[in-house]
């Protein structure tokens, strides 16, 4: 299996549509947000390790997506937006914790920190930003998983 950044955001992709609480989960920071409670993935960063030596040495990588989930905080919202908001983050970390190969696309993966903050999506909205780490032993002569 191949792995790589869309490989892995295509599985938190899946996981995250598996959350009930989400009303929409798009493959990208969105830019318009049809639906609240709404989450965007985007690859963030990585960094590699030197792992092993030989012709089919392997490197150590971690992959880092962010996930952001909104909730509208405007006059049309729920009032307790805050309570809503924080249950919702609880059971997408609570996802991820449950799977933490991610469909088998890594190693181990985890929900390594989050963010709050507040931003605007055609609406005030609310923000919490959870960082997932995942990690790979990947072949360096195939690009493929260990």
């Amino acid at each position: 299996m191949s792995v790589g950044y869309k490989s892995v955001k295509d599985q938190i992709v899946s996981i995250l549509n598996s959350v009930t609480s989400l009303k929409v989960v798009y493959p990208k920071d969105p830019k318009a947000v049809a639906q609240f409670p709404a989450a965007g993935v985007s690859a963030k960063s990585h960094k590699t390790v030197f792992s092993s030596v030989g012709n089919s040495g392997t490197n150590e990588r971690e992959y880092e997506h962010s996930i952001k989930v909104y909730f509208r905080i405007d006059e049309n919202n729920d009032p307790d937006y805050e309570d809503v908001l924080e249950s919702v983050a609880d059971d997408v970390q609570a996802a991820f914790e449950a799977n933490i190969t991610l469909n088998g696309a890594c190693e181990y993966s985890i929900p390594s920190s989050g963010v709050w903050s507040f931003g605007f999506k055609e609406t005030p909205v609310r923000i919490f930003e959870l960082i997932i780490t995942s990690t790979v032993h990947v072949r360096r002569d195939t690009g493929t998983l260990v």
